[in-house]
């Protein structure tokens, strides 16, 4: 180690005097005029001598000092010397692997965690100061290790150096530190490699893997029993698991003792994606929920280039339109793809195809025609009113309307999101509210409070206090109305929708703004409102006879239909009316206006909206009757045959056995009476 110093820096050392004129005359003496001991520092008029010069106590602690201030020194960017290294190193045969094949070496580093990786550059942080002694102080390479391990276990290294020490072991601990030995090892690996990425698969420690779970050789038979769409349990399944491993191990002892215990079991569950997890236990959405979907990028799409609509029960109670009875109504909304924005709505009983149409009449009627209505293929979507292709509305309007693949939500999950906010925020602004997130109890008893109400009124009696509060919590259907208009022009004008692009102030757009910033570049295709009033009216075909036809159940007449006597025609119909129908030709031509005339079914006219209420009530008539069939059978239910007769006797060979004293049966009591004298004769 080459250490120079002048008098004025050997002030303060043991050995030596005070005064600075005294330590030049004492080192003088000590260089003895020796230039290889003595000489003028550069740039200056003093001299400065070299630390042989200096007593044995004062020369270690000025080697002392010096170390420590190389070690605190900033490593600006400091390399070793590869030359010398090199040529004393062998290359290992794991480096000479990763060197023909680069992928083995991206592999390993790849694989790393953050404990090794900070492990592996606490490591060469220590190799790189080891090797900066060894270059900058002189000192040997062992001796600089064996410094550096010295003054990590006296824990007195500069405080980045020492967290470095504590980081280096892979397992720490209390009694854990620096040893030479390891060093010296990671100071061999460093100068094994020759860029980053070999030093870091090098000195980065190595850990226990868990073993894969495929590797695990009870796992199939485990899966085996836990894999059903029952949904039972992971006890459940690991009793099966315990019967069938027995059956297996029946003749083997040792592996009967070595049954895997059902906390085993929950660890190598916990290590399976939750889809491999659940493969195998539930099927259709739930099992595409888990898995990949491709987003769609709805910026691409125009304004009402896409409505996207889905019906949805409330979970409410509310007063029936028509007589007034507690039932939970059916909501229908039409958003729009692209801007989020909805732009049509109904309620109705029930999910059908006259609500669907009032939705997107409304959406029209307000903001234009689609090109394309995307919904589910539930009844009331795909209707033939709605999509039979000639007469359908959605075909005559021009509209396409592709649907979504049964058991697949998740391809309509715009609508589906807006279903779970929007009728429930609705629907808990009222007493009969009855979703997830009300109160059971409270729920239950406001219910029954209500049905009480209900048949009290039934029965003419007089309501007491409870029935009078109950029933005044029951919603009317126009207050649900209101409650409706306003829930959705709130959503529109007021919710920041945070799939929307951002505004210059940060925020997002909301459904209303964005559409109103887009509809200026935009082609909007509206409906007069003759066309709104003839579009949409349902249409169907039927056959033109002598002037009359027929549509349900009842008949309409003109003169021009005798034009088109036997062929095939449109009658198109308004749901509220049933007085007149407006019959075409297929390809749209106008014909006439029928008018409902001597009707030998009805003594007057049946609108169709009034139709689709008898079909409902048929249909839920229907239900009842079949539940009520299936209480009265539990009245006389089957009797069983606890003891079976013996039919062997029916055998081939056996027909002599039988013995049947039964009466016949006669139509007069004379051929009884001839029939009992020649029984009585025989015996």
């Amino acid at each position: 180690m080459s250490i120079w110093l002048t008098a004025k820096e050997c002030a303060g050392l043991p050995g030596f005097p005070t005064m600075e004129h005294n330590i030049r005359n004492r080192l003088d003496k000590q260089s003895g005029g020796n230039s290889a001991l003595r000489r003028r520092r550069e740039g200056s008029k003093a001299f400065e001598y070299h630390m042989d010069c200096l007593p044995e106590v004062a020369k270690q602690i000025v080697q002392e000092r010096f170390l420590n201030t190389l070690l605190t020194k900033p490593n600006n960017g400091f390399k070793h010397s590869l030359k010398t290294s090199k040529s004393a190193v062998r290359v290992t045969q794991e480096l000479d692997l990763m060197r023909k094949c680069p992928a083995i070496l991206e592999n390993k580093v790849s694989v790393l965690n953050n404990d090794q990786r900070v492990t592996a550059d606490a490591r060469m942080a220590l190799v790189v100061e080891v090797l900066r002694l060894e270059n900058e102080a002189g000192l040997s390479r062992i001796s600089a290790i064996k410094y550096i391990t010295a003054k990590a276990q006296s824990e007195s290294l500069p405080e980045q150096l020492q967290e470095c020490v504590s980081f280096a072991n892979a397992r720490r601990g209390k009694e854990r530190t620096l040893s030479v030995r390891s060093l010296n090892g990671w100071v061999l690996d460093y100068l094994r490699g020759k860029d980053a990425a070999e030093r870091l698969a090098l000195l980065a420690p190595g850990y226990n893997k868990a073993k894969p779970v495929e590797n695990i050789r009870w796992m199939p038979m485990f899966m085996a029993n836990y894999r059903t769409t029952h949904g039972i349990t992971v006890a459940e399944a690991y009793e099966g698991f315990c019967l069938d491993w027995q059956q297996q191990y029946a003749d083997q002892p040792a592996m009967l003792q070595a049954i895997p215990s059902i906390h085993a079991v929950h660890r190598a569950l916990n290590k399976l994606p939750k889809l491999v997890r659940q493969r195998g236990r539930v099927t259709g959405s739930a099992l595409t929920a888990l898995q990949t979907y491709v987003k769609r990028d709805w910026s691409q799409m125009p304004v009402n280039g896409v409505w996207i609509g889905d019906g949805h029960s409330m979970k409410m109670k509310v007063q029936h339109p028509d007589h007034g009875r507690p039932f939970t109504p059916e909501i229908t909304l039409v958003i729009d793809g692209r801007t989020r924005f909805v732009v049509g709505w109904s309620l109705s009983l029930s999910e059908n195809t006259i609500a669907v149409a009032d939705a997107l009449r409304y959406g029209m009627e307000r903001h234009g025609v689609p090109l394309l209505y995307y919904s589910d293929n539930g009844a009331g979507e795909t209707a033939k009113l709605l999509d039979a292709p000639l007469t359908g509305i959605l075909p005559r309007l021009g509209i396409e309307h592709p649907t979504g693949i049964p058991g697949n939500p998740q391809a309509r999950g715009i609508i589906e999101r807006l279903n779970k906010e929007i009728p429930a925020r609705i629907a808990r602004k009222f007493a009969t509210y009855n979703g997830k997130l009300a109160d059971r109890e409270t729920a239950r008893i406001t219910s029954r409070a209500i049905d009480s109400a209900v048949n009290a009124i039934n029965q003419n009696k007089p309501l007491n206090n409870v029935q009078q509060n109950a029933l005044a919590k029951l919603p009317s259907w126009n207050q649900l109305l209101d409650a409706m208009e306003i829930e959705i022009e709130s959503y529109n004008t007021q919710h920041r929708h945070s799939e929307l692009p951002q505004r210059e102030d940060g925020k997002h757009f909301t459904p209303a703004e964005y559409r109103e910033s887009l509809l200026p570049e935009a082609e909007i295709d509206r409906l007069s409102v003759v066309e709104l009033r003839d579009m949409f009216r349902p249409q169907v075909t039927r056959i033109a006879q002598r002037g009359w036809v027929k549509l349900f159940n009842n008949d309409y007449f003109s003169e021009d239909l005798i034009q088109v006597d036997g062929k095939e025609v449109a009658v198109a119909f308004d749901i509220h009316s049933a007085e007149s129908v407006t019959v075409r030709h297929i390809d749209g031509t106008f014909i006439c206006t029928a008018i409902w005339n001597g009707n030998t079914r009805a003594a007057f006219p049946v609108e169709y909206i009034e139709k689709v209420k008898k079909d409902r009530h048929t249909r839920r008539m229907g239900l009842n009757e079949r539940k009520a069939e299936e209480i009265n059978a539990e009245l006389n239910p089957v009797r069983t045959i606890e003891h079976a007769p013996d039919f062997g006797a029916l055998l081939q060979g056996q027909s002599e056995k039988i013995i049947d004293d039964r009466e016949p049966m006669f139509l007069f009591e004379s051929e009884r009476e001839e029939y009992l004298s020649k029984k009585n004769k025989a015996v």
